[in-house]
């Protein structure tokens, strides 16, 4: 199954997705990372989400808008 995954790493959002090979994109501000996932919307049930406990609301609450 494909997955996306959401997190913070060294200060940065990340937003990776996996399936065949991985591709992470990496995003300064929570704006960025709001913009991010905007670009997957279309995308986003086609994969399994994955997000870490301390972003969880950001993306789930950003997501159901």
């Amino acid at each position: 199954m494909k997955t996306l995954k959401v997190y913070k790493e060294n200060g940065e959002f990340i937003i990776e997705r996996v399936n065949d090979h991985a591709t992470k994109r990496f995003f300064i501000t929570e704006e960025g990372l709001k913009e991010g996932l905007d670009g997957l919307t279309s995308l986003i049930s086609e994969y399994e989400l994955e997000v870490s406990d301390d972003q969880w609301a950001l993306a789930i609450n950003h997501l159901n808008q």
